[in-house]
Order: C-alpha cells, then sequence, then structure tokens
C-alpha cells in the first residue's frame, strides 16, 4: 500500500524542484562525511541535496515516484522505495549513507529504517542524520501535530530528540557523535495550507523564528558501523 506522503510529495514536486537550498547549506551537508565513497542518500528528494555530495558515485531512492525520477533527470540515479520496508540493495553495498530530514516522516518507526541502513553499510561505513531540532523550540512548535503553528506539510511529523536516536544506532553496533547544524531551504509549492491560514500564522511564525533565531534548528549525527 502506497503512504500518504508519496502523494503528497509527488504534489509538492509536480515543478522541476522540490525544496531550494543555498549554497552555503548544500556545503554544510556536504562536509557531514568526508570521504565519502559510494554513498546513498535516503529520501533524495529531487536531488538537490545529493547532487552537491563530492562522492564518486551517489544513489538515492524516495517514497514519492515524481521525486526519484527529478532526482535521476539532476543526475543522481534513483528509485522509487519506501524507507518503513526492507531496501532494494545489497549488504554492505555503501561507503556512505545520507539520511537528511527523512525520519520525523516515519511516525515513530526508526528502528526498522536504522536497521535496514546498518545493513547497506559496509564495515566502518558512515551513516549521517540530519534532522530538526526537538530542542529548539521554533522547531517543535512549528512542526507539532495539532499546533495552530504547524508549518510542516504533512500532519504526523513532530521533530525528533537526538536522544531518541542515538540508544538505536548503538544497540545497532554505531558509535555516534552529534552536532548542531543549521541548515535552510525554501519548499517550492507552498500551497499545502489554504491562504487565510498562511496569513494567520505568518506574524505568529515569523516572531517565533526571531526569538530562536540563535538556536540550531537540526541536529547531526554521524554513526560509524563497527564492523
Amino acid at each position: 500500500m502506497k503512504r500518504p506522503q508519496a502523494a503528497l510529495f509527488d504534489a509538492l514536486a509536480a515543478g522541476e524542484q522540490l525544496y531550494v537550498y543555498p549554497q552555503e547549506s548544500l556545503d554544510k551537508l556536504n562536509d557531514v562525511i568526508l570521504n565519502k565513497g559510494r554513498t546513498l542518500d535516503v529520501g533524495c528528494g529531487d536531488g538537490a541535496i545529493p547532487t552537491a555530495f563530492d562522492a564518486p558515485r551517489v544513489f538515492g531512492f524516495d517514497v514519492s515516484p515524481r521525486c526519484a525520477r527529478l532526482s535521476t533527470k539532476h543526475g543522481v540515479p534513483s528509485i522509487v522505495a519506501d524507507a518503513t520496508q526492507v531496501l532494494p540493495f545489497a549488504s554492505s553495498s555503501f561507503d556512505s549513507v545520507y539520511c537528511v530530514d527523512v525520519l520525523h516522516h516515519l511516525e515513530g518507526k526508526l528502528a526498522p529504517l536504522l536497521a535496514e541502513l546498518q545493513r547497506v553499510l559496509r564495515p566502518k561505513g558512515k551513516l549521517a542524520i540530519i534532522e530538526p531540532e526537538a530542542r529548539n523550540p521554533f522547531v517543535r512548535i512549528t512542526q507539532a501535530p495539532g499546533s495552530l503553528l504547524r508549518v510542516a506539510p504533512y500532519k504526523n511529523e513532530p521533530a525528533i530528540n537526538p536522544d531518541e536516536i542515538i540508544p538505536l544506532l548503538e544497540q545497532l553496533g554505531f558509535s555516534c557523535t552529534c552536532n548542531p547544524i543549521h541548515i535552510t531551504g525554501e519548499q517550492v509549492v507552498r500551497s499545502v495550507f489554504p491562504m487565510w491560514q498562511r496569513l494567520a500564522k505568518a506574524p505568529f511564525v515569523i516572531a517565533l523564528a526571531y526569538l530562536y533565531r540563535k538556536r540550531p534548528n537540526k541536529f547531526a549525527i554521524v554513526a560509524t558501523k563497527r564492523n
């Protein structure tokens, strides 16, 4: 059964782009893992992020067929696959895996995907997880399900605390580091909410963004597979 996010992101990527990122943010993401080798991008979107990687080979997958097609068109060979299912890749087939802004779409079902990412990584391979930072009040409030100030496009995608992820990774045999990171990007299609809602929310969202502007809006975990 196709997940509802597939149709949503097909619609959000109806044009040629899903998100637009400033070069500074793309550079920060690229630098999370050095010496990437053969790399997999989980939830590749339109390919904007993986095309910025300085890796010899980059592959992607996305639950949205439209996104997978766009990513391939933009130079990153990508397939349609569901991050909640067994991944269609051989074990120990990647040196690096990037998982950017994906886990909060999984409605708390993190362990199966993390186990799959551990499986497809080679020994000593690295997994980068970048997620909205739940410890930042602005991020938490604007992503919380049911929040009057929610701007997240899907109804159930709360921001995650890294403390929810690191123990799962350590149980899988990863050693982890976690650092704050600030990444900005703009969703191209902005019609998820009616115009009146966007206008009503805007003053409060802008005020919160200004209040918490100096707090990192994401965290970056780098997990190294021990063997």
